[in-house]
């Protein structure tokens, strides 16, 4: 805006650097601001002053530090121009600088602060530091032509407005809250009377521009949406990488651009920026480690953020492994299907620990005198009896309901927990008196976490089971008792097999989904429970629960949101652009060895050319060129550029291929089909040709093995292959391992 002359002077935040002085003037410095970035908190320690991982300067992380960057960002050019010695590491997006940051492959990485809150969110062991690094103003970017400045200046007229009507304070607000229901980009009324638009963006920028439910949305889609909206303009979105979005726009591929793109002198003077929509300030990610605080072994005093990366033990199923996850993000979780086995198995020092009701560890320290459990409070859980989600299972909830109000106003309720929490567990639960006039209950249970259900002298006791027999005693049904592990029980009950469960189930959100709870019928507050074995010594064996934990991961990244869907989408653009690609190739091929065969001097210099520059050329290269450039402004569909692209490709391969296999073949079989009568041309079908082929079939298969795998980079001109949805779904779960693996295997088969 400056060096065009359209305006006298500006006041919007710039840095002086030697590279802008030498396109403007600068007057004095009115502000000097501080630079921030983001590091890994397990690698700050607590000898940096005694402070805070938070309070470290950026330049703690600017020498000889590992600090991962987007390809084609600014931030790049920033860090090496302050900080030289910086080790720099270039990732696609922000969800592989975070996968980055948490493998520990980086030491930090700078993004806006609003991203570096949602980091905060998705990864527990991340935080960042208050050292801001450098103030970023985003902009949209649309082409440098005359005609087309009309779009930036309506786009400027709208911001404008938006500002001044105070509803752009209102969807930021929305898109950097909490509220995921608000989160939503309405897309309707687009009359497109004015033209359609076609965008391209990052989709892996939240809360700028994500994939949720299956669609782009984001601070940026909202704002465009909104303005086509009000200009009567129809809008298609692509996502394409971020060192492809300058691209696409300088191409007249895309009429808008927007991915968290920097304004810069440099890129003005390719692109036409918008005034800045936002401004953020950029802090560097890093990841706080958690500090044991104790000095000789461990004790009731030490802190839970202790065991932080230690073994944890899980009672499959139970309410307990949400409460872990929050409070031992970085743990290694081990699963039993027994609560008896998670004592045995700290004891003898295969887990660091294990969470458990105050009172049920009360019990297994009775009989295990080398646990104890730490004083530092793990939560409150409240437990309640399960029913099926049926018009049958909601009447016997009311029932219990009433029940468990009566015994609790009487008093029975509190010498009930008085005699089974504070009393001996050798007790018996009296089973007689059932007069059975309402019939059977199926009740299913877990039988082993004293003393709420378990098993004495070969029968099922404890409270839970008294107050169940109580309940069916007064109420005229006969208890009928099924013991399973406890990951059954919910199922069990979700399923209708049983009409109640009785096995000291924590109500969660997600349960009730399932099941129907009655009234709390007891509580109890939650600790971790450990051991000193310092002076054991302890088995080093593995008891992870892989199985269970690939099927967690394969529920979020999966099952929730419908992600699947994406996948097959992703599978059905691979496979598409594959079975061209090998049709059109192949044909191409086919010509290229006839074209060969002519004998024709200028036939083979214009093959030996085309052959070379394909092989010699990379794919993504080629890609490129072909979207960017050659039909840059053509309007052809992103897919059939790379058909194009891959068919060009196998054709050149192939063609070689099938060269050779026709020169193995012996030039007698020829002269003696000429012999017999036949014209080249039959010769060649008849007998070269089949013979060949039988010799290069097996490669050309390879060949067509490696181009499947191949197109796995096509999300380079914003297409949604399956690489590319795997990305999206990172950038969402924030999770690398199962959507990487999955798509691995999916590639494989």
């Amino acid at each position: 805006g400056i060096t065009s002359g359209k305006y006298d002077f500006s006041a919007s935040p710039a840095s002086m650097t030697e590279e802008r002085r030498q396109s403007m003037l600068y007057s004095d410095s009115f502000y000097s601001a501080g630079m921030g970035l983001a590091v890994r908190a397990s690698d700050i320690s607590s000898d940096i002053s005694g402070g805070a991982v938070e309070e470290r300067p950026f330049s703690y992380y600017a020498d000889n530090k590992k600090i991962g960057v987007i390809t084609g960002g600014l931030y790049e050019v920033m860090i090496r121009e302050r900080y030289p010695n910086a080790d720099l590491y270039q990732y696609n997006n922000q969800a592989d600088l975070g996968a980055a940051l948490d493998a520990g492959l980086i030491d930090c990485f700078t993004v806006p602060r609003s991203t570096a809150e949602d980091f905060k969110k998705q990864y527990d062991g991340f935080t960042y530091l208050n050292e801001v690094f450098t103030q970023i103003p985003y902009g949209f970017a649309f082409e440098k032509s005359a005609d087309k400045e009309y779009l930036r200046d309506q786009m400027n007229e709208f911001l404008k407005k938006l500002q001044n009507d105070g509803i752009y304070n209102e969807i930021v607000s929305v898109w950097f809250g909490d509220d995921e229901d608000k989160k939503v980009v309405d897309d309707s009324g687009l009359s497109g009377e004015n033209g359609s638009l076609k965008m391209v963006t990052t989709a892996t920028m939240q809360p700028f521009s994500y994939i949720k439910e299956g669609k782009n949305v984001g601070l940026e889609i909202d704002l465009v949406t909104r303005f086509c909206r009000e200009y009567g303009y129809s809008l298609s979105i692509d996502s394409a990488e971020f060192a492809s979005l300058i691209p696409g726009i300088t191409s007249g591929m895309y009429n808008i651009a927007a991915g968290n793109i920097m304004i810069t002198a440099e890129r003005a003077e390719s692109v036409n920026f918008s005034d800045v929509y936002y401004t953020a300030d950029a802090v560097a990610v890093v990841k706080n480690e958690a500090q044991a605080n104790t000095s000789g072994g461990i004790s009731k005093d030490t802190p839970l953020s202790y065991f932080a990366d230690k073994k944890i033990g899980i009672l499959t199923g139970s309410a307990y492994e949400p409460v872990a996850e929050e409070l031992f993000p970085n743990a290694e979780y081990v699963y039993f299907d027994v609560a008896s086995d998670l004592a045995l198995a700290t004891v003898s020092g295969k887990i660091d620990g294990y969470l458990m009701s105050v009172d049920q560890a009360e019990t297994m320290k009775a009989e295990n005198p080398q646990l104890f459990f730490l004083n530092d409070d793990a939560g409150q859980t409240p437990y309640a009896f399960a029913f099926p989600k049926t018009d049958k299972g909601a009447a016997l909830r009311d029932e219990i309901n009433e029940f468990l109000e009566k015994i609790r106003a009487d008093g029975t309720m509190d010498k009930l927990l008085e005699k089974w929490v504070n009393g001996d567990l050798e007790q018996s639960v009296d089973m007689t008196g059932f007069t059975g006039e309402k019939g059977v209950l199926k009740i299913a249970s877990d039988g082993t976490t004293p003393p709420w259900e378990y098993t004495y002298n070969g029968k099922l006791t404890g409270y839970e089971i008294e107050l169940v027999c109580m309940f069916c005693r007064e109420n005229g049904y006969t208890p009928s008792f099924d013991t399973m592990t406890f990951a059954a029980v919910i199922p069990a009950i979700s399923s209708e097999k049983y009409d109640m469960a009785a096995a000291n189930i924590s109500v969660t959100k997600e349960r009730a989904e399932s099941v129907y709870f009655s009234d709390k019928e007891s509580g109890s507050k939650v600790v971790f429970v450990t051991a000193d074995i310092s002076a054991q010594t302890g088995s080093d064996e593995n008891n992870t629960d892989f199985l269970e934990s690939i099927a967690e991961s394969f529920e979020k990244n999966f099952i929730r949101e419908d992600r699947w869907k994406m996948i097959l989408d992703g599978i059905g653009t691979t496979c598409l652009i594959t079975v061209m690609s090998t049709l059109f190739g192949t044909i191409l091929a086919f010509l290229i060895c006839m074209f060969r065969r002519t004998g024709s001097r200028l036939a083979n210099a214009i093959s030996n050319i085309y052959v070379k520059l394909l092989q010699g050329t990379p794919m993504v290269v080629l890609l490129m060129i072909l979207y960017y450039v050659i039909f840059g402004k053509s309007g052809l569909d992103a897919v059939w550029v790379a058909v194009i692209g891959f068919s060009l490709n196998v054709g050149a391969y192939v063609s070689e291929i099938m060269r050779s296999g026709i020169e193995s073949i012996d030039g007698g079989q020829r002269e003696a089909a000429l012999a017999l009568g036949y014209s080249e041309t039959q010769a060649f079908f008849r007998f070269i040709f089949p013979q060949a082929a039988v010799r290069f079939l097996p490669v050309y298969k390879q060949e067509i093995v490696s181009l499947l795998k191949s197109t796995s980079i096509v999300g380079y001109i914003a297409i949604q292959d399956l690489t590319k949805m795997s990305d999206i779904i990172r950038s969402r779960t924030y999770e690398a391992f199962f959507p990487l693996i999955a798509t691995a295997i999916i590639y494989f088969i």
